[in-house]
């Protein structure tokens, strides 16, 4: 697999779920998965095309789509892709991603 050798570099913090999504290698692999599994649907950018515009995804939005919606067919990424692919989306609109996870969080404090 082509992703073999940056995967093995950005394993180890994934797989402790000590993911730092602002790498700057992170996010250079995750645009490189992005380009092979997503650009055809949601464009160059993220921001749309045959599906819609996911700029400033958060981790739990890709976990989501790619177990498959009403618009899309489930993905196979491998363990670490999904990371990568978030820390690219989150890097094209980090303003999105940031309220996003500021809503996420207010979420799960309500819930407690």
């Amino acid at each position: 697999m082509k992703y073999a050798v940056v995967f093995a570099l950005l394993a180890t913090p994934i797989l402790a779920q000590d993911v730092d999504f602002s790498d700057p290698a992170l996010i250079a692999f995750g645009q490189e998965v992005y380009t092979d599994f997503c650009l055809a649907c949601h464009g160059e950018e993220a921001l749309g095309g045959n599906g819609p515009d996911i700029q400033g995804s958060i981790l739990s939005d890709i976990t989501q789509a790619i177990r498959g919606t009403d618009q899309m067919e489930p993905v196979e990424l491998y363990k670490g892709e999904p990371e990568a692919v978030t820390a690219y989306l989150m890097s094209l609109a980090p303003e999105i991603a940031e309220t996003k996870l500021r809503l996420q969080a207010a979420r799960k404090q309500g819930s407690k």
